[in-house]
């Protein structure tokens, strides 16, 4: 019986180094041995012996190893066996099927040609479905530069009724464990009590699209992931849709062959959650408009900013007047429709969708003191200057919402103005509170 045992133990052993990943029962091999390769030839203008930080270098390790571009890989020499006393690491930065492009990130000696790489094994739990596991998580982050990191979502999967089966919640968990592996994902999760995520594929038009925009947003998610399957006599069809916030989106198709006898295939029919229609909301056009004021205070007023802007603090005071400040411009500003940050991206206006109904709009932003140029920024101060909105949304239309800010000590440093740009009249029902020391709430509606 020990004997027995011992030779099973073994063989597990034989098949998940040789595999790279799992027994032929679909455990994952968590004791599997690195993956390991060595540095082949260097890219380099000038041949060179030995290699040091910032050179680049060709490995024979690449897709068939489970790399992804960021991959981190610990450096050894050709003769430690036990991979046990690292000399260096490499960053990733392309990766082919046999074969990656590491750039050299610290060394304690110099890298020679020969030289062994080696980075955890990717482990899997469902071994029939790892190639479309494996290429899911490349396609996924293989866009993004080597040090972005790539924030994923993962969705629902779904049987070709739009059910939620056994096989749909493995797969789906498999996907999670897998992307959880490398450290260029960050997995988003559901941000309970916010939004409720519900979204079906496959369904290709404008309502989708704005759906898929407001979830990505709400999830802060570069990457959203979801699909569907098909069972065709012994295989099993997946569709994958890929939505990235900055690539742009892809459609991904794969054929798993499963025996028969395959667990999977109860679980395929097994449904978990039934279909449920997603509500449909009625999406409205509109364009959030930034404006930032410049305030250049007079000589005999300066002495009264610094007094508010400092108050008691000695230290403060006396670092303001060593500023010679001649401009005060807000910096720092942060907008926020329903507690997700809006971007900009330079820009002073973004097209942004709304659903009909009530919105909370929040505003912030700290002021910034200058001399002269807008690149001569000589203090910032601790104080937030906030203030709140709700927007009331409703029937057609097409809306501007106008944000502008004004750092001056005297007047509303916060305004709001509503428009329905096919009417051009400014949608103002009521201003509750017009202090700074307390957050203002105003309400706007149609």
């Amino acid at each position: 019986m020990k004997n027995s045992r011992a030779a099973k133990f073994f063989l597990l052993t034989i098949l998940c180094v040789l595999g790279g990943l799992y027994s032929i029962t679909g455990t994952s091999c968590y004791g599997a041995a690195p993956a390991t390769g060595e540095i082949t030839s260097a890219i380099i203008l000038q041949e060179r012996l030995h290699l040091s930080v910032g050179d680049k270098a060709v490995t024979n390790l690449g897709m068939r190893a489970g790399l992804v571009k960021g991959d981190i890989l610990s450096i050894t020499t050709r003769l430690d066996a036990a991979l046990e006393k690292p000399i260096g690491e490499c960053a990733v930065t392309r990766v082919d099927s046999n074969s990656s492009v590491c750039e050299i990130l610290s060394a304690n000696m110099e890298v020679e040609r020969g030289c062994k790489v080696s980075v955890p094994t990717l482990k899997y739990s469902m071994a029939s479905f790892s190639p479309m596991t494996y290429n899911l998580l490349f396609s996924s982050v293989d866009p993004y530069a080597p040090h972005q990191k790539v924030n994923v979502y993962i969705h629902n999967i779904f049987d070709d009724q739009n059910n939620i089966t056994k096989l749909s919640q493995r797969v789906k968990q498999e996907l999670t464990d897998v992307f959880a592996q490398k450290k260029k994902v960050i997995l988003q999760k559901d941000q309970g009590g916010k939004k409720e995520v519900h979204f079906h594929p496959g369904v290709e038009d404008d309502d989708n699209r704005l759906l898929i925009s407001e979830l990505m947003q709400t999830l802060e998610a570069d990457v959203f992931l979801t699909g569907y399957y098909t069972l065709v006599q012994d295989k099993v069809h997946f569709t994958f849709y890929k939505y990235d916030r900055l690539h742009g989106n892809e459609k991904l198709v794969f054929q798993v062959s499963l025996p028969a006898e395959a667990p999977e295939f109860a679980q395929a029919k097994e449904i978990a959650i039934p279909y449920s229609p997603v509500p449909r909301k009625e999406f409205i056009p509109c364009t959030l408009i930034y404006r930032s004021l410049q305030h250049t205070p007079q000589k005999d007023e300066q002495k009264e900013i610094i007094a508010r802007e400092a108050g008691k603090d000695v230290f403060k005071t006396y670092e303001l007047r060593r500023t010679a400040f001649n401009i005060i411009s807000p910096v720092d500003p942060v907008i926020k429709i329903d507690d997700q940050e809006v971007g900009f991206g330079g820009k002073t206006q973004v097209p942004i969708s709304l659903t009909s109904g009530t919105h909370r709009l929040k505003v912030s932003f700290r002021r910034g003191y200058f001399y002269n140029t807008k690149d001569s920024l000589l203090h910032v101060s601790d104080k937030h200057i906030e203030k709140e909105a709700l927007l009331a949304i409703q029937g057609d239309g097409t809306y501007e919402i106008d944000v502008s800010l004004n750092p001056s000590f005297d007047g509303e440093n916060i305004k709001f103005a509503v428009y329905n740009v096919n009417e051009r009249k400014r949608q103002v029902l009521k201003s509750i509170v017009k202090t700074e020391a307390t957050k203002t709430m105003e309400f706007f509606k149609d």
